[in-house]
């Protein structure tokens, strides 16, 4: 039977330089032994495979076997964090804004936990996480403007430590976080040092956390352009090093179309996440791994390999 090959995916290999210290950590604990990797697979029909057992797959590693020490279906839920630029930018489109978020949750998987928060003076909850959308839909019409600049690195800092410490409980919980935040290129109300962005950029890799930003660019808008750090720099480099999507719009009438559509790869991305194999195999001893693979004796398969169970 003819097997399908998989050449492993993994966000360490796309990481720029500037950000090699932050994923020093990480690169060090994919070359430990054993290896612990995540397959997600779907059919011709593109529904996740869920019956796959471990004696239909072989794992590689550099070419030579890497015996599976264990095998395991994972169910693990998304849960959504929407942070959402609330300021005078968005005074005369703020209807639009609002429809345009009800559009997008519409989209959303009802049984999905999800969180709403405003971003202008600071992040702020508007809906607190939960799955009642009945309170979900009526608490968008809470968002109010407001005069104070936007804390658009803010709330995505305090949305990865929030998620950083939910993993970390007492309770071991397991969960794809997925940051969808809508800015504009204007002034930016945060201040963080470098030690909070590089903080920021590895919580948001070790939860596995994918980010999806949606920024209202305007060349006549005064750009906050300081040490690296601006929102715009931070909402680029964050969605490349997580898989997720970046889209500049220069009116804000484009989030009528554009949120749905954030939405629905999202829902996309929660199944394909929600349907995962997880395994752990045993590569020859002193090995330093630079190249996984898997192969399934099962034809007509499409799969994913990756280090962290991220399908964006």
């Amino acid at each position: 039977m003819r097997s399908t090959y998989l050449r492993c995916r993994s966000t360490a290999l796309a990481i720029a330089a500037s950000f090699a210290a932050v994923m020093s950590g990480a690169t060090a604990a994919h070359a430990q032994q054993p290896i612990q990797i995540f397959l997600s697979a779907v059919d011709v029909d593109a529904k996740p495979v869920v019956d796959l057992k471990e004696e239909e797959i072989d794992i590689q590693v550099d070419g030579a076997a890497c015996p599976i020490a264990r095998f395991e279906a994972i169910n693990w839920p998304t849960k959504l964090t929407v942070m959402v630029d609330n300021s005078a930018v968005f005074n005369d489109s703020l209807r639009q804004l609002r429809e345009s978020l009800r559009a997008f949750f519409n989209e959303i998987p009802t049984g999905m936990e999800v969180s709403l928060i405003s971003t202008a003076p600071a992040p702020r909850f508007v809906y607190k996480a939960g799955s009642d959308r009945v309170k979900l839909m009526s608490s968008i019409d809470l968002l109010t403007p407001d005069s104070a600049a936007p804390r658009f690195i803010d709330a995505l800092a305090e949305a990865a430590d929030r998620a950083a410490k939910e993993k970390a409980g007492k309770e071991i919980k397991n969960f794809f976080p997925v940051f969808f935040i809508v800015g504009n290129n204007g002034v930016e109300g945060s201040n963080p040092r470098d030690y909070q962005v590089n903080k920021l950029f590895k919580q948001t890799l070790e939860s596995s956390a994918t980010v999806h930003v949606v920024m209202l660019s305007s060349s006549s808008r005064q750009l906050d352009i300081g040490a690296g750090t601006n929102q715009i720099e931070v909402g680029l480099k964050l969605t490349q090093l997580t898989g997720g999507r970046y889209e500049a719009i220069a009116a804000q009438t484009r989030l009528t179309s554009l949120l749905p559509e954030f939405a629905t790869q999202i829902a996309n991305s929660q199944v394909r996440q929600a349907n995962q194999y997880r395994i752990t195999c045993q590569p020859p001893a002193g090995s330093k791994p630079q190249r996984i693979t898997a192969a399934t004796r099962r034809d007509g398969i499409s799969a994913a390999l990756t280090f962290d169970g991220r399908v964006p």
